[in-house]
């Protein structure tokens, strides 16, 4: 018994002591990095008449480049001054065979007339894509990510790519070092459908903003173009006056004009100054009936007043005689 007593002594005693000697290990703090971490603080200005691209001069070059995937397929990146907002303009020119090797980013947006998907398994998590387009990459402008960046720029589609287009579509979205399209901005706001109606994209320029969420890593801001039909070499996309907006951190701020800004090129009016001329030159009619009814409403007002003098007067006149008849 004795015996018994001492050996359940003895391993409590051991037990006591490996639990000592366990390891404990402190929970670990998220490193929550900088998204601005910039090398150099003088790309940012607060000066917002001129946009972070122009593509007035060649400083564009160094920081769009064409995606592996449509390099592989002769897409090129350009710029023209014939089909251009203001000045030059950034036009990417390609083609496509009729056959898509592998799925294109966004391939879940495109279903038949029974709302199936025209590419299966193209809505599953580890879907793999192939990525038709140009792209910026936040390392080349000193970032670690385009996190709670904000992109807005103008841009116009081709009219003869129109139905060559998966989901008769462009998309502009961010995204990883894989290619892989981001969560956190609708997808609504990343689609550019082609539009020829009361917003034509096809014959004059509009003006696109585009959010980029905080939080998930974005190293790449891209320019889809998902040709998924044959389409001969030519013009897809132009894109002008780019401009990219720090995040909360540095509010008001964005990146400074790289390519050089031709100020005195003249913008050709895009939609949505023509309806601000209109609303313009609308409040201008307005203010301009407004008078003319003011004045004619007044008008009554000022015979009335007119004929009561006049009434007054012809009274006293024949008072005053009655008054003289009477006393001659």
């Amino acid at each position: 018994m004795d015996l018994k007593r001492l050996f359940c002594g003895i391993s409590a005693a051991v037990l006591a002591m490996m639990s000592c000697a366990a390891p404990v290990f402190a929970e670990e703090e998220e490193v929550v990095v900088d998204p601005w971490s910039i090398s150099d603080d003088s790309i940012l200005t607060d000066d917002k008449s001129k946009p972070t691209f122009s593509f007035d001069g060649d400083g564009w070059k160094d920081y769009f480049h064409v995606t592996p995937d449509a390099e592989a397929l002769g897409y090129k990146a350009a710029t023209e001054d014939t089909v251009s907002y203001q000045g030059n303009s950034l036009k990417v020119v390609g083609s496509q065979s009729g056959s898509v090797s592998g799925m294109q980013n966004f391939a879940w947006t495109e279903t038949d007339a029974d709302g199936n998907l025209v590419y299966p398994g193209s809505d599953a998590e580890d879907a793999e894509f192939v990525t038709y387009g140009i792209e910026l990459d936040a390392a080349d402008f000193g970032m670690n990510y385009f996190d709670g960046c904000t992109f807005k720029f103008t841009y116009r589609i081709n009219p003869d790519i129109k139905g060559n287009l998966m989901s008769d579509s462009i998309f502009a979205f961010p995204a990883d070092d894989d290619y892989k399209q981001l969560t956190g901005t609708a997808t609504a706001m990343m689609q550019i459908k082609v539009n020829e109606t009361d917003a034509p994209n096809t014959k004059q320029y509009q003006d696109k903003v585009i959010p980029v969420p905080t939080g998930v890593g974005a190293t790449k801001f891209i320019f889809e173009i998902p040709l998924d039909k044959a389409t001969a070499q030519s013009d897809l996309i132009y894109i002008d006056n780019l401009t990219i907006s720090a995040n909360d951190a540095y509010a008001g701020k964005i990146v400074a004009n790289i390519d050089g800004y031709n100020e005195s090129a003249e913008k050709k009016a895009s939609p949505n100054e023509l309806q601000i001329s209109e609303k313009e030159d609308s409040s201008a009619s307005d203010s301009s009936t407004a008078e003319e009814k003011e004045s004619s409403s007044a008008l009554p007002i000022i015979i009335g007043v007119v004929a009561g003098i006049a009434v007054v007067g012809g009274l006293t006149f024949f008072m005053i005689r009655k008054v003289k008849n009477r006393y001659l």
